[in-house]
This record gives C-alpha cells, sequence and structure tokens, in this order.
C-alpha cells in the first residue's frame, strides 16, 4: 500500500499490496471512527481483499495523517469486528483477516440475545431459512450430505428408541438441530449455513423444554421423511414438508407461551 504521494507517482509507482485502497487523511473528533469506516468501505468495494497487508501501524498512521495512539484504537476496533489481523514478527503488519463463519455466527448469536429477539422472530428466521435451504438441498446434496444425514438420523433414532424409554432431551435435541444444520448445509449456500449456525444458539433452549417421547417420534418421522425428499431431488416435497412442520413447531412454542397463533399441536 503506497503513501499519500501525488497522482503522477500514483501512475508510475508498481502496484504494493493494499495500493488499490486509496485512504484520506481524517481530520474531525472521532479519529479512530473515521478510520475504521475508511478500511471497512475499502473492504466492501473490492479494494481490499482477504490475507492482503495493508501496511504496518506506522505507515498507516502516516496515510491516514493521524497519531499512531488513533490508527491504533482504530485498528483494535477492525480487529473485534474481524476485519483486520495484527501479526507481529518478521512477517508481521496489519492484514486484513480470512473469513471465519463460526466467528460470524457467534457474534450474530449474541447480537440477537442482547437486541432481545422475541420467540416469534426466531421462528420466523429459521422458517425462512431452512425451507429455502431443504428447497435447495434437493437439487444440490452430494452423497456426502446424504450420508451424513442418514448417519445422524440413525443416532436420532437410537436416542428416541431406547428400550428404556426416551430421556435424554439434551442429547436428542442437540442432535435434532444437528439435522437441521445438516439440510442447511447440503444447501450448499455459506450465507444461509453461517446464519442458522447463528440461530441455533436461540433455538436450543426453547427445543429443550418441551421435548417428550411423543414430540421426539414426531421430529425424528418428519427428519426421515424430508430426507426421503431431499435424496429423492423432490424440491417441492421437501419443502412444504420442511415448512408445514416448521409452522407447526412454531405455533405450539407460540402458544406454551401464551402468545396467540395460528396452528395446531400437530407435528
Amino acid at each position: 500500500m503506497g503513501g499519500l504521494s501525488s497522482r503522477s507517482r500514483a501512475k508510475t509507482a508498481p502496484r504494493k499490496s493494499g495500493d488499490a485502497a486509496s485512504f484520506a487523511p481524517i481530520k474531525g473528533e472521532t479519529l479512530s471512527g473515521q478510520i475504521a469506516a475508511q478500511i471497512r468501505s475499502a473492504l466492501f468495494a473490492g479494494r481490499l481483499t482477504a490475507g492482503e497487508r495493508i501496511g504496518s501501524e506506522q505507515s498507516l498512521a502516516d496515510r491516514f495523517g493521524v497519531s499512531r495512539m488513533a490508527m491504533r484504537d482504530a485498528l483494535r476496533s477492525l480487529e473485534a469486528l474481524g476485519i483486520v489481523a495484527i501479526r507481529v514478527g518478521a512477517k508481521g503488519g496489519i492484514y486484513v483477516a480470512l473469513g471465519n463463519p463460526e466467528r460470524f455466527a457467534d457474534a450474530l448469536a449474541v447480537q440477537l440475545k442482547l437486541i432481545g429477539v422475541t420467540v416469534a422472530e426466531i421462528f420466523d428466521a429459521q422458517i425462512a431459512i431452512e425451507v429455502h435451504a431443504a428447497e435447495l438441498a434437493a437439487a444440490r446434496a452430494t452423497p456426502e450430505d446424504i450420508a451424513r444425514l442418514s448417519a445422524l438420523l440413525a443416532e436420532l433414532r437410537a436416542v428416541v428408541q431406547v428400550p428404556a424409554g426416551f430421556s435424554d432431551v439434551a442429547r436428542f435435541t442437540d442432535l435434532s438441530l444437528r439435522v437441521h444444520e445438516a439440510f442447511v448445509e447440503a444447501a450448499h449456500n455459506r450465507v444461509l449455513a453461517a446464519q442458522f449456525r447463528a440461530l441455533r444458539f436461540v433455538l436450543e433452549p426453547l427445543h429443550q423444554r418441551h421435548t417428550t417421547a411423543a414430540v421426539a417420534r414426531r421430529v425424528l418421522a418428519g427428519h426421515v421423511a424430508v430426507l426421503a425428499c431431499i435424496e429423492a431431488g423432490d424440491a417441492e416435497g421437501a419443502r412444504a414438508r420442511l415448512q408445514k412442520r416448521l409452522e407447526t413447531v412454531r405455533a405450539r412454542q407460540l402458544m406454551m407461551r401464551g402468545v396467540a397463533a395460528a396452528g395446531t399441536d400437530r407435528e
């Protein structure tokens, strides 16, 4: 990334890493915020790419025309957001971070909890993500996806059909949500997958509270039916079956919380 040089120098000098992102000197009171905003904008505009070195703390401070303290504050903020990675050593410097869907999912789940999303909102989002994903999965699922789902359902069946009777609610809930996640991942859309991972954190405690042996058997049967549609390439069938079941779950969950909702207690 070059300095804030004249246009003639910029035209003749060879491009260094990060040169495409031209930053402007900062003026005003919120220096670190303005710096962070420029770097974030450069990323979304495609002038910075994942893994690219954009300079050192000092060189960036010089280019923005700010103190190293202001630059350091901005970099800490950007690092916390997962936009930059700060490395030390011989190859140290400030780099554009590599993508991390798990970090995104965790951060989104925390924010959903902090803003106080409602149960209705959570289930609305689950339906929107999963129903479309099931439709895509029917067209895109690989043999490996089908094998993974079949293995998860075998584990789930073993939990539901134990001779002593169903009792391990936590294990059942975890496996069932892993099946839901595998349905989404079989769509091979990373945006949908990351969003569903975030929802898992807030969905799990909702399901654990009300899972009975009868509900567990219906959930298992529903999963098996959706997988059969995906395996057969029946996009409409996968979509319809999953939508009907999730809408029923939503209605039951809302009724259990005293919220008026259409639907019955059938899974």
